[in-house]
């Protein structure tokens, strides 16, 4: 079973790149969206606190204050997980204290 040597012209060879390309940006896609889910997963506690603190706040006017790490912060200004005022208030606090591992973030005003 020996198959005959087939010269590659131009036009495979360009075919070949482009299903080459395809295949590569389809492979980064997916593991773009692995990352995404695993980074969500280790800290998906953190932000539902948080989420819940502050649907609680403005039901309820009462202010709470939630523990969150600097990973989850990073993740929730990456990602815009709250809104443009949440993320410039996250920068803020990660600017200001770099070497911190976790937060006490306590929510005591509507941000609008």
């Amino acid at each position: 079973m020996f198959f005959p040597y087939i010269e590659l012209n131009f036009f495979a060879f360009v075919f070949i790149c482009f299903v080459f390309f395809l295949m590569w940006s389809k492979s980064q896609k997916i593991f773009k969206n692995e990352k995404f889910l695993n980074d969500y997963k280790s800290c998906e506690k953190e932000l539902i606190a948080f989420k819940e603190a502050h649907e609680n706040f403005i039901k309820t006017k009462q202010g709470k204050s939630v523990l969150m790490s600097a990973f989850a912060l990073e993740f929730a200004i990456k990602n815009n997980a709250f809104g443009d005022d949440y993320t410039k208030e996250f920068k803020q606090i990660l600017q200001n204290y770099p070497n911190e591992k976790e937060f006490n973030i306590e929510i005591n005003h509507h941000l609008s």
